[in-house]
Order: C-alpha cells, then sequence, then structure tokens
C-alpha cells in the first residue's frame, strides 16, 4: 500500500471520510483502530434500542443517556461532516446516516409520543385507595358570566362551597362564606396559578380570572395580603396576549390585573419563563436571586428531578413555592401564608389525552433545566411534584369552553372550542380530573360527532388509557406520600349549585316558587327557564333536583 502522510489522514478526518486509504508514516494501517470505535458505537445503538424501543420514556435514564451520546457521536459525527462538505459524500456513510435515522426516530418516540406507552409498559401499578375517603367535588352549571367587574359563577362556587361547609374566608365571623377554618386570611398570599401557555381559548380565562381576584380581595375582614397570578409557559408563556378567553377577547392577563390593582389592592402578575433556565438555592441557603429550585436526584418512581420557582414579587415578597413566605427579618418561612388556587382549563391534549388540574402542574415546574418533566408526565411525574412541593389548597376546573377533539390539543382555537358555562372545583385535583372527563368532557366529545374508539386516548373508565395512565401514576404519587386522593367517582361527594332561578347569586323564597313551577317529575323535557333546576342534568326537574335544592338553599343573600 502506498504511504501518505499524516496531513492526507487530518483531511479525510475533517472531511468525514474513513482514513482507510491512508496509512500512517510508519506504514502501518489505521482502519482497526477505526473499527473498535465504530463496534462501541453499534453495541451503543443495539443495546439502545433493546432497551428503550419496547419503553422510550427510559431514554431519560442515565445509562441510556450516556449510550445515546456514544453512539451518537461515533455515527453522527462523519454524518455531520460529510453533510458540511457537501452532499456528494454523503454516500460512503450511508450506514451512517442510517444510524443517525434510527437514533433520531427513538428519540422522537419518546419525546413526542410518551402516550403510546400505556401503563403496563411502565410496570405494574397498585393502588390502595385510602378507606372512607369521600373527596369533595363542587360543580356550578350553568355558570353566570362576567358583570360588573365580577364573575357570576366564581361568585356561585364560594357560596355552593360555603352550604357545604367550606368556607372561602378564614374569620371569627361566621356566616354562609367564611369561617375560623376558611381557605384565606385576610394577610395571606395567594397565588393562582392559571395556563398562559396558549392563546384564544387555549388559556385560562380571563373574565375567571378577574372572579377569582375579586372574591379573593372582598375577604369580609379587609384584605390586605397580596394577590400573584403566575405561570410558566415553558417558553411560550404571556400574560398580555392580543388574543385571550374571554367575552372581550382583547381582554389580557394583564389588563384584569391592572384594572384590580387600580382599586387598591395588591395584585401582581409574574411570567416564571425568564426564570426557568436559572437554577437557585433557597433563601434560607442564603440564595436571594429569582429561579428554580432543582432536586439534584432523580424521583425513585417517576425519574424526574423535582423543580419549583423561587421569586420575589412586584410587591416585596420572597415567594418560595413549596416553602411558603419568607421573612427576611426573622430568617424564616410560613408555609400557611401561601395559598395557591390552580385554575387550569379543560382540554383534549394530543400527546397525554386530557390535561386538566394535574397536568397544569407542567407550569409549575421547569424545562428549562434538564428534569425530564414533560416526558416523565406519562410516569406520574406530576404527582411525585404535588406530593414533594405542595398540593394546590384548591383546584378551580375552568369548563367555560373547552376543547373537546381527540388529537387535538392543548391550544385551542376559538372555532375548535365548544361552550359549556361550567365551573367545577375540589382539594383533590385527582377526583376533579376524573369526574370532570367524565361529566364534562366526554360528553361534549360525544357531542361533537366523537365514537369511543376515536376517544379511546381521553377513556376515563378505561385504566389503560392514556389520560388513566399518568392520573393512576400521579395518584400513586399522593398516597405513597400519604396524601388521601381517589380516581373513584363513585366516591366523590358532589355538591351542585341549583335553584338560582332569577341569578341573583342567592336561592331563596323567589326561586322556591320557579321550582314550584318546574317541578314536574321524571321524564318529562325542560324548558330552558327550568334548567336552573336540573341539578343532574337529565332533561327533567325531578324530586332528586329537589332534594338537592333544599341543600343549597341560602335565603337572601346581599
Amino acid at each position: 500500500m502506498m504511504k501518505i502522510g499524516p496531513d492526507c489522514e487530518k483531511h479525510h478526518q475533517a472531511a468525514g471520510i474513513p482514513s482507510t486509504r491512508c496509512t500512517n508514516s510508519s506504514g502501518q494501517d489505521g482502519p482497526w483502530r477505526r473499527f473498535d470505535v465504530l463496534l462501541m458505537g453499534c453495541a451503543a445503538l443495539l443495546w439502545l434500542i433493546l432497551r428503550s424501543g419496547p419503553k422510550p420514556t427510559r431514554l431519560s435514564y442515565p445509562c441510556q443517556q450516556s449510550a445515546f451520546g456514544l453512539a451518537a457521536g461515533v455515527f453522527g459525527a462523519p454524518f455531520v461532516a460529510a453533510v458540511v462538505h457537501g452532499r456528494a459524500r454523503l454516500k460512503p456513510h450511508r450506514r451512517a446516516v442510517g444510524a443517525v435515522a434510527m437514533l433520531a426516530l427513538v428519540a422522537a418516540v419518546a419525546t413526542l409520543f410518551p402516550s403510546l406507552q400505556n401503563s403496563d409498559s411502565l410496570g405494574p401499578l397498585q393502588i390502595t385507595l385510602p378507606p372512607d375517603y369521600q373527596p369533595e367535588v363542587f360543580s356550578v352549571p350553568h355558570a353566570r358570566g362576567p358583570a360588573a367587574g365580577r364573575f357570576g359563577g366564581v361568585d356561585d362556587l364560594v357560596t355552593l362551597m360555603g352550604t357545604s361547609g367550606v368556607k372561602w374566608y378564614r374569620s371569627a365571623v361566621e356566616d354562609l362564606r367564611s369561617g375560623p377554618n376558611g381557605l384565606i386570611d385576610p394577610d395571606d398570599v395567594v397565588l393562582i396559578k392559571i395556563n398562559a401557555q396558549w392563546s384564544e381559548r387555549g388559556g385560562t380565562n380571563t373574565d375567571v380570572l378577574r372572579g377569582l381576584i375579586r372574591v379573593v380581595a372582598d375577604h369580609p375582614d379587609g384584605f390586605t395580603g397580596e394577590v400573584i397570578v403566575a405561570d410558566n409557559g415553558q417558553g411560550y408563556g404571556n400574560l398580555n396576549r392580543d388574543l385571550n378567553n374571554a367575552e372581550d377577547t382583547g381582554q389580557s392577563v394583564h389588563d384584569v390585573v391592572n384594572d384590580v390593582q387600580a382599586l387598591g389592592w395588591s395584585i401582581s402578575a409574574q411570567l416564571w419563563d425568564p426564570l426557568r433556565t436559572s437554577p437557585v438555592g433557597e433563601y434560607a441557603e442564603g440564595d436571594s436571586r429569582n429561579g428554580y429550585v432543582v432536586n439534584n436526584t432523580l424521583d425513585a418512581e417517576t425519574q424526574i428531578k423535582v423543580s419549583y420557582p423561587k421569586f420575589q414579587s412586584a410587591f416585596g415578597t420572597y415567594v418560595s413555592y413549596k416553602q411558603g413566605i419568607w421573612s427576611p427579618q426573622n430568617g424564616t418561612y410560613d408555609p400557611s401564608k401561601l395559598v395557591v388556587i390552580n385554575v387550569p382549563v379543560l382540554k383534549t391534549h394530543r400527546t397525554y389525552g386530557i390535561t386538566a388540574g394535574v397536568k397544569n402542574h407542567m407550569g409549575v415546574v421547569t424545562t428549562g433545566i434538564y428534569t425530564d418533566s414533560h416526558l416523565g408526565v406519562a410516569r406520574g411525574g406530576l404527582g411525585s411534584v404535588m406530593a414533594e412541593v405542595r398540593l394546590p389548597d384548591l383546584t378551580v376546573l375552568d369548563c367555560i369552553w373547552v376543547m373537546a377533539h381527540p388529537g387535538l390539543g392543548p391550544e385551542a382555537l376559538y372555532d375548535q372550542a365548544s361552550r359549556r358555562d361550567q365551573l367545577v372545583a375540589s382539594a383533590d385535583p385527582v377526583a376533579l380530573d376524573m369526574w370532570a372527563a367524565k361529566n364534562i368532557l366526554i360528553p361534549q366529545i360525544e357531542a361533537n360527532g366523537y365514537s369511543n374508539t376515536q376517544y379511546a386516548a381521553q377513556d376515563p373508565d378505561n385504566s389503560n388509557s392514556v389520560f388513566r395512565g399518568y392520573l393512576d401514576r400521579s395518584l400513586a404519587e399522593l398516597l405513597r406520600a400519604g396524601i388521601p386522593a381517589s380516581n373513584d367517582p363513585a366516591a366523590v361527594q358532589l355538591h351542585v349549585w341549583v335553584g338560582d332561578y332569577d341569578a341573583d347569586g342567592d336561592v331563596d323564597e323567589v326561586d322556591t316558587g320557579g321550582l314550584v313551577q318546574c317541578l314536574t317529575g321524571p321524564g318529562t323535557i325542560t324548558p330552558p327557564s327550568c334548567q336552573a333546576f336540573d341539578s343532574d342534568e337529565d332533561g327533567d326537574v325531578d324530586l332528586f333536583d329537589a332534594s338537592r335544592f333544599q341543600r343549597v338553599f341560602t335565603g337572601p343573600q346581599q
């Protein structure tokens, strides 16, 4: 073989061409050394496919990532060099091209289609529900809309909760909406976690947001605390959009915040997107910077790195989503002073079937620092976040408009959404998601013309559906942490706002007169004027509806 000096080998390496045409200056062939590297690359690729092909979610594991890096380096480098130096040189590397394509395919399956993996592929799941646990779900059908700077459906939700003994305000004064065990103290910091990632009907309804801010600020003891409206849109978040989910589609989150702030309360908006790539320590560790606290180790069950935001509000308050409100003067946290209200939109999701209360926690974690959070949803990773960081004090599910098209979402254009005019709330986000999927989203999907085979990914009654897969694994994380939760719709203690015949925010003697007129018994078609009494939405007003009317009777309210 003719000797060719080192310059030949350097030239061929730079071009990505195998140096089998060259020998070193001593006349010894070099291909054997490269064959060893190629063999290692092939072994890594084969191991990666065998280990992760049946279960692409394993690509998040450290061993898989190391193998991926080795295979990509061996096969990808000459491929990239060949592209750089001209397409004519691709032909000698067609095997490398095929290998890179295979790597890309495996990665795409893992990243874009975790929904293809049902719960069985992630290993057996054992769930033992807490005995005698009955999660409370509060439903406001036919929700009244915006009026005079409020949202009628939110006001009715607060009243409904009060009739069931769940008081919105913590106060020494006991009435329908307040009491010693209420949700919100007058000096609390209330964080309203919305969905700000999508425009049009994909984001939280800003009319509902306005209503929630107002009922917080209307504390009977005088609200001296702070409201923070926040979300992490993972680089797509926007609190000042032109196209919003509201009656006035130009009404952005910022518009609502500025309007209520002008009335004299401490209201601010905080987009966490700019913080998502900044790892920080906790305040107690001497780190006062805004950013994300990220666990150093993977969660044992779900293999994500749990993360959460830590930031200073527009009014100077130091907030740790996990630890609560930090006092620099005392050097202590007060977790009781931070109240979190989770406000997602009920929607179909092309990857995970349905997004609602649990999935909305993708706006709590960060994907800007490696956490494997989005892929980890399928493994119950958002359950890990709720279990290890914070469970929302209340989840209010925005069902004014819903996206009910399998294969579409979480973004939702105006003409893709279906109007439902419902609000649903619970302290148990798993039970809430199950109930809303079964009683709101699936009926709307069917009304939109889809068959049960077309909404298999959303089916709440099928434990192997994509939706149930991640929901059940999230539930398992909560139960392992000793947090009661349930995926059993039969266990739900349902409270329905019914009987507000004159839509004045109370159920009183005037409404009783309407009930008498509308109480026609089973099987009788209910006219539109009587829908306020049809609590189970079965088309009639019967004794079942009358019994619910009695439970929510409030008498005249101011």
